[in-house]
């Protein structure tokens, strides 16, 4: 049995005690799920936070099924341990509807990990409309790991790709973004997708005119990203200023990134984000992280801890 991870679980600091909250991951015992144990593993490594493996057993399901659920789970300890061996486990089964569950689970979460295209896995929920639907609701950052046939999970070799607008939910996702490659040693790729209406582009052609809207666009990129570099030193950023529709540039950016960011919501450049995230969910080839600001994690001058947790992330 395993240490139990509880959302209080942390370190005093003088005035204030911060909760050092655990990746989250969910699994079925699918070939999918395994995937992305082994993304939430490493992930927890360089975060150097707890992992906790979750398997949500439908509410119908009896003791056979829970007995399905406790070997699934200790095969992903097993898998979890190669990935890190020093690093803090622990893993729980639950009952109820999958998304449900997981978005529960996600307040009291640093992220939250999940496979796509489950149900092969013997304990049966089926991750595809779990992650459709986390990524709809879910309040704190998701990554739904996918990955194109042959592709290694994870891949540190290709960049992290984040797509940029001037949103409250882009500001966090290059900050997650940043954070990610810089602890890979990942290039960022900064990317904003700038669209011109065919009315607009034949008058333009026709007057030889150049493309105010993309040197906006390139200027809006740059302020964006600026700052993070002296914060960063090592890490390597590339813009680029794209023409199209947010969720196609952003589909086949993935073909060549470990990892594409997005906002969940988004209001210029990258417009009708939330739609954008889903498209990224159902066909990206790589895995995806959907990003909204985070609530405070940790408060109080008196040392008291204020999350937004209403029950634990307990070993069971």
């Amino acid at each position: 049995m395993t240490d139990p991870i509880s959302p209080t679980c942390g370190t005093a600091t003088k005035g204030a005690t911060q909760v050092h909250l655990p990746v989250v991951v969910g699994v079925d015992g699918s070939g999918w799920s395994v995937r992305a144990l082994a993304w939430a593993a490493e992930e927890a490594r360089l975060r150097g936070r707890p992992l906790h493996i979750v398997c949500v057993l439908p509410a119908g399901r009896h003791e056979c099924g829970a007995l399905d659920a406790e070997s699934v789970l200790g095969r992903a300890r097993t898998i979890a341990r190669m990935n890190d061996p020093h690093g803090r486990v622990s893993t729980e089964v639950r009952r109820g509807v999958p998304a449900t569950v997981l978005a529960e689970l996600s307040t009291c979460a640093d992220l939250l990990v999940l496979g796509h295209r489950g149900g092969d896995g013997v304990v049966g929920p089926v991750f595809d409309s779990t992650a459709h639907t986390l990524a709809r609701t879910t309040a704190g950052p998701l990554v739904v790991v996918r990955a194109a046939p042959g592709r290694p999970v994870p891949d540190r070799d290709r960049p992290v790709v984040v797509g940029v607008d001037e949103s409250p939910d882009s500001r966090a996702a290059i900050e997650f973004a940043v954070h990610l490659a810089d602890r890979r040693g990942s290039e960022l790729v900064a990317v904003h997708v700038w669209s011109e209406h065919p009315s607009q582009a034949v008058r333009r052609l026709t007057r030889r005119e150049l493309e105010p809207g993309r040197e906006a666009a390139d200027r809006l990129l740059a302020e964006c990203i600026a700052g993070h570099a002296a914060h960063h030193p090592g890490l390597q950023v590339r813009r680029e200023v794209v023409s199209g529709r947010p969720a196609w540039a952003l589909l086949e950016l993935s073909d060549s990134a470990q990892l594409v960011v997005v906002g969940g919501r988004g209001r210029t450049g990258l417009a009708r984000l939330g739609s954008c995230a889903e498209v990224l969910v159902q066909a990206s080839t790589c895995p995806v992280a959907i990003v909204r600001p985070q609530p405070v994690r940790w408060t109080g001058s008196d040392g008291s801890v204020s999350t937004d947790c209403s029950s634990g992330i307990v070993d069971r």
